[in-house]
C-alpha cells in the first residue's frame, strides 16, 4: 500500500470530505501518468523520425519554391505538414511526460528544448529588423519590432492577437504547441481546474480550436496496439491513399469556405486555425498511418537509422530558422542561383541547429542549477 492509499484511508476516517477528494483526484493523475509509460516501437521510432524530416522539408519548400523556381511550381501542402507535426509532437509528448516524471524536470526539458531556437530566431529578426532588409512572402518586417518580439518570445502572439516573429510567418505554430505543452503539463503534474481554466483563457480560442489535433497524438500514444501485420498493411496503404486525396483535393480549404459561407463572422476570427474541422480530419488519417506503422517494424528504416536520426535532428531548426535566412541569402546577399541559394539555406540552418537544437542536452545542465532553485521537484 503506498503513502497516498495511507492517507485517503486516514483521512476517510475523519470524514475529511475535501481532503478526500484533492487526494483522490491526485491519485488519479498519478494512475494517469501510468498508464502513460510504454515503450515506442524502435521501428516507429525511427519512421516517424523520417517523417518529422519530410514534414519540415516540405514546410521549407512550400515558402520558398515558388520564389526561387517560380518556372515550376509544385504543390508543397505545407499546412498539411504542420497538421501532422501536431499530431507527432502529441505523441512524443505523451511519451516524454512519463519518462521525466515530474513539473521541475518536464519544464526544464521544455524550456532547454525551445527557448535557445526561440532566441536564435529572434536575434535573426532583431538583426533584420536593424539591417532594414526587405521581406519576402511568409517574412514581412512585421509592424513595432519590439512588440512583436516580445508577444512572440512570451508565445502570446496568437493568443487574442495575429502577431509572429518580424520575417517570421512561420513562428506562428510555435505558439500554438507550447500552450499545448503547458495544459498538458498542468493536467499531468498539477492538476487544478483554476489553473487549467486561466491557462486555456491565456491560450485562447484560436489555439484551443486546433489542440485536439494535438491530443490526436497523445491519445494513439496511450491506446496504441499492435495490429495483425496483414490488417496493419492495409490500414498504413489506406491512410497513405486517404492523406495524397486530401491533400491533393485541397479537402481542408473546401471544408472551411463552405464554413465560410454558412459562419462568415466566426470564422474570420479563427485566421489560422481556419482549417481546424479538416485539420481534424488530416489529424485522424495521420493517427492511423502510425498505429498502422507501429505494428509493420520498419526493418527497411533501421538499416538508414543513423541517417534518418541525424536529419530529422535538424527539423526544428529547418522550420524555425528557414524564413528569416530566406530573406537575408536573397534579399541581403541577392543570391538568385537556385542551386547557390538552397545551398547557403542548409549551411545556414545546419549551423544554427549545431548552436542550438542540437545542443540541447549542454543547455539542460546550464538551466538545472537555475530551476531547482526556483521550482519544486513535482506537484505530485
Amino acid at each position: 500500500m503506498g503513502a497516498l492509499d495511507q492517507y485517503l484511508i486516514r483521512a476517510s476516517a475523519r470524514n475529511d470530505q475535501e481532503k478526500c477528494r484533492i487526494l483522490v483526484s491526485k491519485k488519479y493523475y498519478q494512475q494517469e501518468i501510468h498508464k502513460m509509460h510504454r515503450k515506442i516501437p524502435p521501428g516507429l521510432s525511427v519512421y516517424l523520425d523520417l517523417v518529422r524530416f519530410g514534414a519540415a522539408f516540405t514546410v521549407v519548400m512550400s515558402h520558398l519554391w515558388a520564389l526561387v523556381i517560380p518556372n515550376r511550381p509544385l504543390p508543397w501542402p505545407g499546412h498539411s505538414a504542420v497538421v501532422i507535426f501536431f499530431v507527432l509532437s502529441g505523441f512524443v509528448i505523451s511519451h516524454a511526460a512519463r519518462r521525466e516524471l515530474g513539473l521541475r524536470t518536464y519544464l526544464h526539458h521544455r524550456i532547454a528544448r525551445i527557448y535557445p531556437v526561440v532566441l536564435g530566431s529572434a536575434v535573426l529578426s532583431a538583426l533584420l529588423s536593424a539591417l532594414a532588409v526587405d521581406g519576402l512572402p511568409y517574412a514581412s518586417p512585421g509592424g513595432s519590432i519590439t512588440k512583436d518580439l516580445l508577444l512572440s518570445m512570451t508565445f502570446v502572439g496568437q493568443s487574442w492577437d495575429n502577431v509572429s516573429l518580424p520575417y517570421n510567418a512561420p513562428f506562428w505554430s510555435l505558439n500554438y504547441e507550447v500552450w499545448y505543452y503547458i495544459l498538458f503539463g498542468i493536467w499531468c503534474y498539477h492538476p487544478s481546474r483554476l489553473l487549467m481554466l486561466c491557462a486555456a483563457l491565456i491560450a485562447g480560442p484560436k489555439i484551443l480550436l486546433l489542440m485536439p489535433v494535438w491530443l490526436l497524438g497523445c491519445y494513439l500514444y496511450r491506446k496504441m496496439a499492435a495490429l495483425d501485420r496483414k490488417f496493419a498493411i492495409q490500414v498504413f496503404l489506406i491512410s497513405v491513399a486517404a492523406g495524397l486525396t486530401f491533400v491533393w483535393f485541397d479537402l481542408g480549404v473546401r471544408i472551411r469556405e463552405v464554413m465560410r459561407e454558412a459562419w462568415p463572422v466566426v470564422m474570420e476570427h479563427t485566421r489560422g486555425s481556419n482549417q481546424f474541422v479538416g485539420d481534424f480530419i488530416l489529424g485522424i488519417i495521420v493517427s492511423a498511418n502510425f498505429l498502422a506503422a507501429g505494428s509493420l517494424g520498419m526493418g527497411l528504416l533501421q538499416k538508414c537509422e543513423k541517417a534518418i536520426r541525424y536529419l530529422s535532428s535538424f527539423t526544428f531548426s529547418m522550420y524555425v530558422f528557414h524564413m528569416p535566412l530566406a530573406v537575408f541569402i536573397w534579399n541581403g546577399l541577392d543570391v538568385r542561383s537556385p542551386l547557390a541559394f538552397f545551398g547557403l539555406l542548409m549551411l545556414g540552418i545546419f549551423a544554427m541547429g549545431e548552436l542550438t537544437e542540437r545542443r540541447t542536452k549542454w543547455y539542460r545542465s546550464v538551466l538545472t542549477p537555475l530551476l531547482s532553485k526556483r521550482l519544486p521537484s513535482s506537484a505530485l
